[in-house]
């Protein structure tokens, strides 16, 4: 028995959208033509643009909704964010074609007094459109879809246009022919606005734009309290479709391990996900110290100081071996720890001459900050010179 999979909510609301829209094309058409309304004809036009965007809406929801692949580690929310730019300039062009039509018949002089077939079609759009507005922008929020989302505010513009064309009708109807052409040229400009406000968006995320000031503020409060992080900074974010990418580095104690160190980095970044679920990844950058404020042009590499600890153990007759080598990078600054197992047969006050000629000469060296070594007497024991 063959199982049939469940159509997408997204899809579903763009297709009920554009059987929607294709019915409202003839009723407005016919409305607008039979009852002498250039307002409403206006509006039918406005509704076959909103086929185009239902036909853009769609194929770019259904790209940036496939998830994360080897090709987009960061998944396919850009196409998203094309359709909706996309959609804000077919809205925006169609504005510009209903104010140059509205604006001849302005300058025309020509006017007809409409009928009520026209009021009556435009309170069904209104009706209508109003509905889709709803039912797209909550599968669209449900569904974390900006195109969606800007669909459903392309439905509200349509309700808008035709709550000014009936407006427009209903005067023109009572004796103020002329306020049928007023009421396209005022659905025009209402339709540019929205154009332009969702183009803006669009634009926005496709240049990276960060978060708002507030939200930032607010991430950085969530970071803040996590055990671990003394403070965080360089804090940027992004938008991609409808995900939000973070990248932060924080400060955690000098003396914790590099295991402890992502542990703590683990916690912000699973912290982030769960307070902001529409958070598609996190990066956390560990710092020992605000690198900010300091310019670490004197780093040494580990390699550099196993090339002046090696021979510097040999001059000395093998007394010791070294077990363990650590560097520290701290504020422009270098430490090393050295962990050396020493000769038992010597006395203390012979080892500690030795150790303490070891840690002057390593001192003496060219960006060495700071030396401790540790001395292991026993198998797992350490002591600390």
């Amino acid at each position: 028995m063959a199982v049939s999979k469940k159509m997408n909510p997204g899809v579903k609301a763009t297709l009920v959208g554009a059987a929607a829209n294709l019915s409202l094309c003839v009723v407005k058409f016919i409305g607008g033509i039979i009852g002498n309304s250039t307002a409403m004809v206006a509006d039918a036009i406005h509704s076959v643009s909103d086929l185009l965007t239902d036909a853009i809406v769609l194929f770019t929801h259904r790209i940036g909704q496939k998830p994360k692949d080897e090709d987009h580690p960061y998944g396919h929310g850009r196409a998203e964010t094309l359709g909706t730019t996309a959609v804000g300039f077919f809205i925006i062009a169609a504005g510009i074609g209903l104010a140059y039509e509205a604006w001849g018949i302005i300058q025309s002089g020509s006017t007809q007094i409409p009928k009520t077939l026209a009021a009556g079609t435009a309170l069904i759009s209104i009706a209508i459109n109003e509905w889709l507005f709803r039912y797209t922008r909550k599968i669209g929020e449900k569904s974390n879809s900006p195109t969606l989302v800007a669909n459903a505010w392309h439905h509200r513009s349509d309700a808008i246009s035709s709550i000014a064309a009936l407006v427009g009708i209903v005067g023109a109807m009572i004796g103020f022919p002329m306020l049928d052409p007023i009421a396209a040229a005022m659905v025009a400009f209402m339709v540019m606005k929205v154009g332009y406000e969702i183009t803006l968006g669009g634009f926005r995320d496709l240049m990276d734009t960060a978060l708002s000031e507030k939200q930032t503020l607010d991430i950085q409060a969530v970071i803040g309290d996590i055990p671990g992080v003394i403070k965080s900074h360089d804090l940027r974010t992004r938008r991609i479709g409808g995900g939000i990418l973070m990248d932060v580095h924080i400060q955690v104690d000098n003396d914790l391990t590099v295991t402890e160190g992502h542990e703590v980095a683990e916690r912000v970044r699973r912290k982030l996900i769960k307070v902001y679920p529409n958070t598609q990844d996190v990066l956390v950058h560990v710092d020992a110290y605000d690198d900010r404020k300091v310019e670490s042009i004197h780093n040494i590499s580990r390699e550099d100081v196993e090339l002046r600890v090696t021979p510097l153990l040999a001059n000395i007759n093998g007394a010791f071996e070294k077990t363990r080598l650590r560097v520290h990078h701290l504020k422009g600054k270098n430490f090393i720890e050295l962990y050396l197992r020493g000769d038992s047969k010597k006395t203390i006050a012979e080892t500690e001459t030795q150790l303490e000629e070891i840690k002057k000469h390593l001192l003496r060296s060219e960006h060495i900050d700071g030396v401790k070594i540790f001395l292991e007497i026993g198998a797992d024991d350490h002591s600390t010179k």
